[in-house]
C-alpha cells in the first residue's frame, strides 16, 4: 500500500484550507508531500513554519517569474502543465506516484493544472471543496470554469455541504460530503496561534470593523469604488476602520489618488495583507466586516459575524440570510447594514464538525 498523499498547491489561500487535512492525514501514519506549482511563495507563509510537513516540498516555478498579468498567468500554466509531469517523475518514482491520490483544492489555475497533471501521471485527482457553483460561466471568472474542468477530472469530490454535493450528481467517481468547509478546521487552528503583527494586536478589544476590497471587477469600476470609499468614510466616523491593502487595492487607490488621502485619516488603520492566522484574530475582533472575498464569506459565517458581501453573485449559501448579507447594488445599503448590524450576529460554529477528518478518513481507506 502507497502510504504517501501528494498535494498540489498553488495558492496561500488553498494552503491555508489544506493545511489542517495534511495534519490529520499525517497524524493517521500517512506521508504527505506537496508540490507546489509556484503561483504564490508558499514558503513564506506561517503554515509551513509549524505545520511539521513529513514528507517533501517540490517547487515546479516562482512566484517571481510569473508575469502579473492575464496573458502572463496563461503562459505560466501551459509551461508549467507541460513541464510538471517530468518534474514530479524526476523527484519521485513514476511507479508510486501512479494510482496515487493527488489533492487539489478549490478553483483556482493552479487546481485545474494539477488536476490535468494528476490524469497524465495515472494519479487518482482527490478535489477538496468541490461542487461550488454559481452556475453562470463568467462570474467569477475564471473560476467557475476551473471547478467545472477540475470536476471532469476528479474522481473524488470533497463538497462541503449538501448543495455542493447535490451539484455533483453526475460527476464521475465518488462524492463525499464532509458537511462543512475545512476553513472551519483552519479557524480552530487560528484560535490557538498567538498574534505576531503588532497593529492587530494593538487593535484588539477596541470598537473597529474591517474593510476588504481586492476583486478586479470591483476595483475596475472606478466609480464603484468612489461610491463605496465614500460610505465606508462615514461610517468610520462611529468605528474605526481596518482596512486591509492587498497589492492590487494599494495599486488602484494609488491611481486614483486615494490612498494617500486615506494614509492621513486617523479613522483608518492600513494594514498590508498580514498572515492567515492574525487576519482571523482581526476579523473575529471586529464588530462588522464589509469584503468583497469568497473565502472570507465563510469564515465569517463559521464565526457568526455580521458581514456585508459585495459581490453581485456568490457560489457559496454559507450565511447568506444569517449573519451576511449580499450588496444590493445601492449604497445606501451598506448604512443600512451597518445600523443594524448587531441583527445579524450568529452562533460560532467551529465545534461543529471537522471536515478534514472525514477527508482524512476517505484518502486513508484506500
Amino acid at each position: 500500500m502507497n502510504k504517501s498523499i501528494y498535494f498540489f498547491i498553488g495558492t496561500e489561500a488553498e494552503l491555508i484550507k489544506v493545511f489542517p487535512v495534511i495534519i490529520e492525514c499525517q497524524n493517521a501514519g500517512r506521508i504527505c508531500h506537496i508540490v507546489a506549482s509556484g503561483q504564490n511563495d508558499l514558503g513564506k507563509s506561517r503554515i509551513m513554519e509549524f505545520m511539521e510537513l513529513n514528507g517533501s516540498v517540490i517547487e515546479l516555478s516562482k512566484e517571481a517569474d510569473i508575469k502579473k498579468s492575464a496573458v502572463g498567468l496563461l503562459c505560466w500554466f501551459l509551461c508549467i502543465k507541460k513541464k510538471a509531469p517530468q518534474i514530479m517523475k524526476k523527484h519521485f518514482r513514476a511507479a508510486e506516484l501512479r494510482g496515487a491520490d493527488l489533492v487539489v483544492h478549490g478553483d483556482t489555475v493552479s487546481t485545474m493544472m494539477g488536476a490535468f497533471v494528476g490524469r497524465r501521471l495515472g494519479m487518482r485527482v482527490c478535489h477538496v471543496e468541490a461542487g461550488l457553483r454559481s452556475h453562470n460561466l463568467l462570474n467569477p471568472f475564471p473560476e467557475e470554469i476551473d471547478r467545472l474542468i477540475t470536476s471532469r477530472l476528479a474522481r473524488v469530490h470533497f463538497a462541503p455541504g449538501k448543495i455542493p454535493a447535490q451539484n455533483l450528481r453526475r460527476a464521475k467517481g465518488v462524492v463525499v460530503n464532509t458537511e462543512y468547509n475545512t476553513i472551519l478546521d483552519s479557524l480552530a487552528w487560528s484560535k490557538k496561534m498567538e498574534i505576531r503583527t503588532e497593529a492587530v494586536r494593538g487593535i484588539q478589544g477596541k470598537d473597529y470593523f474591517v474593510f476588504v476590497m481586492h476583486r478586479q471587477e470591483n476595483l475596475m469600476n472606478h466609480d464603484f469604488v468612489r461610491q463605496i470609499l465614500k460610505q465606508v468614510r462615514m461610517l468610520s466616523r462611529e468605528k474605526k476602520c481596518v482596512l486591509i491593502l492587498h497589492k492590487i487595492t494599494e495599486n488602484k487607490f494609488q491611481e486614483l489618488g486615494i490612498l494617500d488621502k486615506l494614509k492621513k485619516d486617523r479613522r483608518f488603520l492600513l494594514l498590508p495583507r498580514v498572515d492567515y492566522f492574525d487576519f482571523m484574530k482581526l476579523l473575529d475582533g471586529a464588530q462588522y466586516v464589509i469584503t468583497d472575498g469568497g473565502s472570507n464569506q465563510e469564515e465569517l459565517h463559521y464565526m457568526g459575524k455580521p458581514c456585508l458581501i459585495m459581490r453581485k453573485t456568490t457560489e457559496r449559501q454559507e450565511g447568506i440570510g444569517e449573519n451576511a448579507v449580499m450588496y444590493s447594488g445601492r449604497t445606501e445599503s451598506i448604512k443600512k447594514f451597518a445600523e443594524n448590524y448587531k441583527s445579524y450576529q450568529r452562533e460560532c460554529l467551529l465545534e461543529k464538525c471537522q471536515p478534514s477528518r472525514i477527508i482524512c478518513d476517505t484518502l486513508c481507506r484506500k
